[in-house]
């Protein structure tokens, strides 16, 4: 029997309270991508039972997850933990959408659509509404306005999410928030008629319901032609400035970098193949132009894997793809949109990343197909997911803000591992289109890959680091750098004081920079950026993620 985690207990305890007259009537499960949300509906599923509810609503943003949120309620491994026998079926706009069964599932996109029958049908039953990822919620968005009623009407909601934060950077609908002096930030409080449940990062390495990241970042040189004809080159992405980060990115995975890039991975997912053999490669590329261009050079390298194109624009091929992966008779996904949620794979062991989209929760939600622990991959200390990406300033942010999430899992099993004297083993259209637009109207000449890092977040390399390590004045240099650069940086263009900003964070950190440790001050750079956000990047539309140094390799002994 399997056995429930931290945050699924949570949640029993708050269904089984409101059984027993609790006034809850909303519950917030933020719980990090991996962590195991698909339960959460189920073990709502209890009200039904227990009669202070009629039907189930879940509410999806795409097609795969409806798919999944069927199979699970009929999992017999959730049926014989929770011992219920609930079931729900997929509807989209359809009338009596139940059919007989305790509930239905939908798509954002369905909602959206609706002319009227879901608000008749929760209007005439108790429901539960469960709105998954329901950061697609964009404030004051069609989604919004149409969920708004089934909200206000339904007996109990359950607002679930892998991430409380939207890729552009405006509100999420149904999400209270407040003001931390230079924006709104998320407000999630108990209170008396709402629970908040809380699964992170950490929580789910501590528990084992997770493996570890490794990255492996290359990096390279790039070289454009301006719209004014000027030639740019840029000597290291790994150093390049911020104003030409997102041309550089463009120039580099439209040019030779991008086959650089991708044969690297490809090695490295061959050779694990062979202690693994199961184990898959998703390929995720910027536009659809793009991921036919590498699904061509696949087939023109004579790669012996069996491998697939699956875009959003090709919604039933894609659902067709993902479905071969899960039963073993397919190698390899070359994707667009669909590295999000909904691709739950436990063989996925390697990403190649091929996009230039920097936001970060898009990038975390990406990262997070490869950190499914897979039965078939050998002992859990064993596994990692291999991460392979352009080693520029924005995407070495978001490794750096798992990082920090990752540290204080991998000092606790160190510690565990050297006091039981173990050794440790080495080893739907979004906003993708045809094909992406150069930022600038840049035109791209050329790139290649001169170098390549590897960081593991929680285990050993395979390879020792033959190159200089810092040492750790060097990283505590570093580190005290990019802070002040950050606040000097994001002071400058917002027009605020970076005095004031300087005693808001020591009053977070509760101490002086200069006194802080290498794990206080990751800590501290983590909040700052999380804080003070940058808005965007120029010439992109997406959010601007800031820099952040050489990442250090960490090896364990």
């Amino acid at each position: 029997m399997m056995t429930l985690r931290k945050h699924q207990k949570e949640f029993r305890a708050t269904i089984d309270g409101i059984i027993s007259g609790s006034p809850i009537r909303t519950i917030y499960v933020s719980v990090c991508p991996g962590g195991g949300k698909s339960i959460i509906p189920i073990i709502a599923g209890k009200l039904i039972a227990a009669g202070l509810a009629e039907k189930l609503i879940w509410i999806a943003p795409r097609l795969s997850l409806i798919d999944q949120a069927e199979r699970e309620f009929i999992n017999p491994h959730f049926r014989k933990t929770l011992g219920h026998r609930l079931e729900i079926r997929a509807s989209t706009n359809e009338n009596n959408p139940c059919r007989g069964l305790h509930g239905f599932a939908t798509t954002y996109n369905a909602v959206g659509l609706d002319d009227g029958i879901l608000f008749d049908e929760i209007e005439r039953r108790k429901y539960i509404l469960i709105c998954d990822e329901f950061h697609h919620i964009q404030e004051d968005s069609l989604w919004h306005k149409k969920i708004a009623p089934l909200f206000f009407m339904a007996q109990y909601r359950v607002m679930m999410s892998g991430t409380l934060e939207r890729g552009d950077g405006t509100k999420i609908g149904f999400m209270p928030y407040r003001a931390n002096g230079t924006g709104l930030i998320p407000d999630l409080q108990d209170k008396k008629d709402t629970k908040v449940i809380r699964y992170t990062r950490e929580d789910a390495l501590r528990e084992k319901a997770i493996i570890p990241l490794a990255f492996h970042l290359s990096d390279g040189q790039a070289n454009w032609e301006t719209n004014t004809g000027r030639n740019v080159h840029v000597a290291s992405m790994d150093r390049m400035t911020e104003y030409d980060a997102s041309k550089a990115i463009y120039t580099a995975l439209h040019t030779e970098f991008a086959e650089h890039l991708l044969k690297a991975g490809l090695e490295h997912w061959i050779s694990y193949r062979k202690t693994n053999p199961g184990a898959t490669c998703l390929i995720v590329c910027s536009d659809i132009k793009q991921a036919k261009r590498h699904t061509e050079n696949l087939a023109a390298w004579g790669l012996k894997a069996r491998f697939e194109i699956a875009t959003s624009e090709e919604s039933d091929k894609a659902l067709s793809a993902i479905k071969k992966m899960k039963e073993g008779r397919l190698d390899i996904i070359v994707t667009v949109a669909m590295a999000y949620e909904g691709l739950s794979i436990e063989a996925i062991s390697h990403i190649i990343c091929l996009t230039r989209i920097r936001s970060t929760p898009w990038i975390e939600q990406m990262t997070a197909r490869a950190n499914r622990i897979d039965k078939n991959a050998g002992p859990y200390r064993v596994q990692f997911g291999y991460i392979f990406a352009p080693s520029d300033p924005l995407f070495k942010q978001i490794v750096d803000r798992i990082e920090v999430e990752q540290i204080p899992f991998l000092e606790e099993s160190l510690r565990r591992e050297e006091e039981e004297g173990r050794g440790k083993s080495k080893h739907e259209k979004d906003e993708f289109t045809l094909e992406a637009q150069a930022p600038g109207g840049i035109k791209p000449l050329s790139s290649r890959m001169t170098d390549s890092k590897e960081t593991i977040l929680g285990g050993s390399s395979d390879t020792e680091d033959d190159g200089p390590r810092l040492t750790s004045s060097e990283v505590e240099a570093d580190l005290l750098e990019q802070i002040e650069s950050h606040i000097r940086t994001y002071s400058f263009q917002n027009r605020y004081n970076p005095k004031k900003i300087n005693a808001e964070v020591f009053l977070y950190c509760g101490k002086k920079r200069r006194e802080m440790t290498i794990v206080e001050l990751k800590k501290c750079l983590s909040y700052v950026k999380a804080t003070y956000p940058m808005t965007h990047i120029r010439g992109t539309g997406h959010k601007r993620v800031p820099t952040k140094a050489v990442p250090v390799a960490v090896h364990w002994r």
